[in-house]
């Protein structure tokens, strides 16, 4: 089964699409600053959060606080951006997604 995923996995991301497609690791080491490594923003918000504890699974004292900073935290962007005291975060720009020629032949 394995065999199988790896003969994929080759041909459809590696030869195909080239790592420099699909592989963000050489942007990290060069010390880009990447906004959106996945394309759902719940999930980029969720890993920033989970940045703000040393345990994984942290007692309920110890959540509570960072929770409510981050909470009045976006309180106040929202606040400023209604009452025009900063601008909207910026966001990665829109990027068009490149379908390849032998899709079809999926």
């Amino acid at each position: 089964m394995w065999d199988a995923f790896w003969r994929y996995f080759k041909r459809t991301w590696l030869n195909s699409h080239g790592a420099d497609l699909w592989n963000v690791n050489s942007m990290e080491d060069a010390g880009i600053d990447l906004q959106n490594c996945t394309n759902n923003p719940l999930e980029r918000y969720n890993r920033a959060f989970g940045e703000l504890f040393y345990a994984a699974h942290p007692s309920l004292l110890v959540f509570v606080e960072p929770a409510k900073a981050d909470a009045r935290r976006y309180v106040q962007m929202i606040d400023d951006i209604k009452h025009h005291r900063r601008e909207p975060p910026q966001h990665a720009p829109y990027v068009e997604p490149r379908i390849p020629g032998r899709y079809d032949e999926f």
